[in-house]
């Protein structure tokens, strides 16, 4: 029973006359145009001797309660059809709220407001001849130990008569939030900055006592861009907040597992929990969601990329495919040039010093590629195709090279950066919060990035983020706010400005608060929220959190991570030619070691060859020696 909810217990005799009954059902009949006309349905439930029908031109569900019957599973499929508001006989009444609350926390409809008429009927006879007027009561409910009762007279009814003087000036469904008289208001969290915040205060000096963790000697400051909409509703109904910190995000699963925030209200434990929370299909399953209150992108900050050392500049000017066809079309020019040679010399029986070794084709190729001039013999048509050929691609890849070149050189060259959700997949980078609940919105998504995310994700305390937040190797998530803000873990400054927020969002969700189906005060807490949301006060909530619990700095760090000035053009210097050195030397050295194991050759070849002849010759005599040895059998 939720927001202007209240039982109404209306004396029905059964044995009275005909006029009385005509008298009652107008009451009825009244109070259902009235207060029920703008439900989508509703349940007449009713015992078999009952009699009882109303007579408004309302969409009704007649339930009758028999022996035996599964009253319980008939009620959850009526509440499934749109019944919102009950009319119950007094037979019915006991098996109707055993089942109300089962039915309504399995039942997939989630309506705010519900209202129950209880029609009770006296078993003394002259019960009404007695009683001359009947009094409407409601109960004002009060915060105490023990909670306080009062009931309060709403209407009179003149039972001799059945006149009703004061029931069109009377709400007889009056708001019970209007004053809640200090009722508490159960409330779980997490600790979540900027949009939740709890810390201890001296007994009578916060604004929320606590539930979980027990601490009778202090009371809570609870703060924060989600739970101000609590504070303020409770300064303005009249309540008493009561505070559940949770030690962890927990779920509630179909098995019927419940634990942590997520399982609180759904164990009821507390009323309604903030701290983030999305509409996750998991949990709606179980649980109902509050009016959206803002919206957050889900997306990561990722290591600044580096530039690329300047000993790999003359590699940069093409990619790793292009340097493979750039090598496959150096071998395939070397060999052609190889063939070429030697078949000349045969046609036009040259002399053995006009034919290319493999060491002259490689050469050629180099100075085609090189833009440098080569011998070309023109003899042979084709020998005049070919090196044409290969003179116009040496040309084409010399001069791609040179413009690739000269770009990297000027224009610093950077590693390759992560700016959207398959560059994260594709680098399989580790992605970290500090909860698993950041998957939730993904875990039934079926696009190969989220499923590679999926498995790619893990889950750190916030002091371990804060700890690693230098390593390289991993992307941290952070929350992109409603209205330009940023929600990130506690980290150091330098070790945030050594990242950059991607250029796209991972997902992003809708924020809301999660309660139990039959919280009553659901429909007016969403009021607030659209009230608040209208107006532009949560807009500056998040300014003032922003403010109080992150940093202006830290919003500025995130705000131009991926912003670059002052790197466009530098002016060549001596780090640009690093690589062309590096290759010299590297060639330097490689030509010195060959030219020392060339002379070794040159000088001890001789003696190697001798040595080898040599030992092959005496190898052979001893074998032969040995095959001519007559064996005993011989002799």
């Amino acid at each position: 029973m939720e927001n202007q909810n209240l039982t109404h217990s209306l004396l029905h005799q059964s044995i009275i006359a005909s006029d009385d009954i005509v008298g009652l059902n107008s009451l009825v009949n009244y109070l259902v145009i009235t207060y029920f006309a703008h439900f989508f349905g509703i349940c007449l439930i009713r015992a078999r001797n009952d009699r009882f029908y109303h007579t408004a031109p309302l969409p009704t569900i007649l339930l009758e309660i028999q022996d035996n019957d599964d009253f319980e599973k008939a009620l959850g499929v009526a509440v499934d059809m749109g019944c919102q508001s009950f009319i119950v006989t007094e037979r019915a009444a006991g098996a109707f709220f055993d089942a109300f609350l089962p039915v309504h926390e399995a039942a997939l409809q989630r309506s705010m407001e519900k209202r129950v008429l209880v029609l009770l009927e006296s078993s003394d006879p002259p019960f009404l001849s007695t009683i001359s007027q009947l009094f409407l009561y409601t109960l004002d409910i009060s915060d105490g130990n023990p909670v306080t009762i009062s009931p309060r007279v709403i209407d009179v009814i003149d039972t001799r008569n059945y006149s009703f003087p004061n029931t069109k000036s009377v709400n007889h469904f009056p708001d019970k939030f209007a004053n809640m008289n200090k009722r508490r208001l159960r409330l779980g969290t997490v600790p979540y900055l900027p949009n939740a915040f709890i810390e201890d205060k001296p007994l009578g000096e916060g604004n929320a006592r606590y539930i979980l963790p027990p601490k009778p000697n202090a009371s809570a400051m609870i703060s924060g861009t989600e739970l101000w909409l609590v504070v303020l509703f409770c300064e303005i109904a009249n309540c008493t907040t009561e505070i559940m910190i949770a030690s962890e995000w927990g779920n509630v699963l179909d098995n019927g597992t419940k634990f942590g925030l997520l399982g609180a209200p759904a164990k009821r434990e507390v009323d309604i929990t903030l701290a983030g929370l999305y509409t996750w299909y998991s949990s709606f399953q179980h649980l109902a969601f509050s009016a959206v209150h803002s919206r957050s992108g889900c997306t990561c900050i990722v290591p600044k990329p580096r530039i690329i050392a300047n000993w790999r500049t003359p590699f940069l000017s093409f990619t790793g495919s292009l340097w493979g066809a750039v090598l496959a079309a150096f071998v395939a020019g070397a060999f052609a040039v190889l063939v070429m040679s030697r078949s000349r010399q045969r046609i036009l029986q040259l002399g053995e010093a006009t034919r290319y070794t493999f060491s002259d084709s490689v050469l050629v190729m180099i100075g085609f590629f090189m833009e440098q001039g080569v011998p070309m013999p023109n003899e042979l048509i084709a020998s005049c195709l070919l090196f044409a050929t290969l003179m116009f691609a040496g040309f084409m890849i010399g001069s791609c090279y040179n413009g690739g070149l000269a770009s990297t050189m000027i224009v610093p060259q950077y590693e390759k950066s992560i700016n959207t959700v398959h560059d994260l997949a594709e680098t399989r980078t580790t992605w970290v919060g500090v909860t698993v609940d950041w998957l939730f919105s993904i875990q039934l998504a079926y696009q190969p990035d989220m499923l590679t995310l999926l498995t790619t994700f893990r889950e750190w305390e916030e002091g371990e983020i804060s700890r690693r937040a230098h390593e390289r190797t991993v992307a941290i998530i952070v929350e992109r706010m409603e209205y330009g803000h940023v929600a990130h873990p506690q980290m150091e400054l330098d070790a945030m400005k050594g990242r950059k927020m991607m250029a796209e969002d991972i997902y992003w969700e809708s924020v809301v608060g999660m309660c139990s189906k039959t919280w009553p005060a659901r429909a007016r807490f969403d009021r607030l929220v659209l009230d608040l949301k209208a107006f532009g006060i949560l807009a500056h909530w998040e300014l003032i959190g922003v403010a109080r619990y992150l940093s202006f700095k830290s919003q500025q760090i995130l705000r131009y991570s991926r912003e670059t000035s002052g790197d466009e053009f530098t002016p060549l210097r001596m780090a640009n030619i690093t690589g062309a050195l590096l290759i010299l030397l590297a060639g330097l050295s490689l030509s010195l070691v060959v030219f020392v194991a060339e002379l070794a050759w040159y000088w001890c070849g001789p003696r190697i060859k001798q040595c080898v002849a040599f030992c092959l010759v005496k190898c052979s005599v001893r074998f032969a020696r040995k095959r001519a040895r007559p064996t005993g059998r011989e002799v």
